[in-house]
């Protein structure tokens, strides 16, 4: 709401929500970083995508740049970088 459902980067609709600070399994659990509305930016999909890029070029460490092993037990990475549970 607070970005009127608007990508802050394109102006196109927004249709995901970016972390600045990327999620990982040892901040999973940190309101801080995952509910915090100053490490969230509204994004449409092809700008969140961009921004990963942008993020893993700067050499940020990334969701979708770690191996399983990086996970905490019973998750992994989908190809987009989301954490998701195991099936």
């Amino acid at each position: 709401m607070r970005d009127r459902y608007v990508c802050r980067i394109c102006g196109r609709p927004a249709q995901e929500v970016h972390h600045k600070i990327h999620l990982a399994p040892e901040n999973i659990w940190d309101t801080k970083v995952t509910l915090n509305p100053d490490n969230l930016v509204s994004l449409c999909k092809d700008c969140h995508f961009a921004q990963h890029i942008e993020d893993k070029e700067a050499g940020k460490r990334k969701a979708h740049g770690r191996s399983a092993g990086d996970c905490a037990e019973g998750f992994h990475f989908d190809e987009n970088g989301q954490l998701v549970p195991d099936d």
